[in-house]
């Protein structure tokens, strides 16, 4: 056993386990326009590192262009683009005032559509728990922000309520039999 240094502990080539895995940590890293060879040596998985890359684009917000190299002897990684918009504002932007920035036609266009969607359910289910019509909008309008599917619903069945069109008991919504 031997006693290091700050400095020397510094120089070291640590490898890391999975997402920080020392391939892992240098594409993260590239910047636009830098380019990465990714030799047979250093790739022991099985599916090729173009799955990490996918995996990086995906939750990273960033660009890459990725191919194996003629002959088999690696793949080469390049960084094309910076961050995606939408990853910028999934970071930076608070959940509320992302609901807020929505622009009005995408709000109505998604409230008209939540409305069609939960009365839809309600004529098949007759009576139903809150969660899980929540649940199901989340479900089916995943592309959208889930914070704002949640406030959009009980807008609906608040406003279906005063309207008498559905009455909420117990944490459950059904459609009355009768109006009064």
């Amino acid at each position: 056993m031997q006693k290091l240094t700050s400095d020397e502990y510094e120089q070291l080539a640590i490898r890391g386990k999975g997402r920080s895995s020392h391939v892992f940590n240098s594409i993260v890293n590239l910047q636009i326009g830098e380019a990465l060879l990714i030799e047979q040596k250093d790739w022991n998985r099985k599916a090729s590192p173009s799955t990490l890359v996918r995996y990086i684009e995906k939750n990273h917000g960033m660009r890459f262009s990725c191919g194996a190299i003629a002959g088999g002897n690696g793949w080469a990684v390049r960084r094309i683009d910076g961050l995606k918009k939408e990853y910028i504002q999934k970071e930076t932007i608070a959940p509320q005032a992302l609901i807020n920035k929505a622009p009005d036609n995408v709000r109505l266009q998604l409230k008209s559509d939540l409305v069609v969607f939960y009365l839809g359910r309600m004529a098949f289910h007759k009576i139903e728990r809150i969660e899980d019509s929540i649940k199901a909008c989340t479900v089916q309008f995943w592309k959208n922000d889930s914070t704002m599917v949640n406030e959009l619903f009980h807008e609906i069945i608040k406003s279906l309520e005063e309207q008498g069109h559905i009455v909420i008991e117990n944490g459950k919504t059904y459609i009355p039999l009768r109006r009064n």
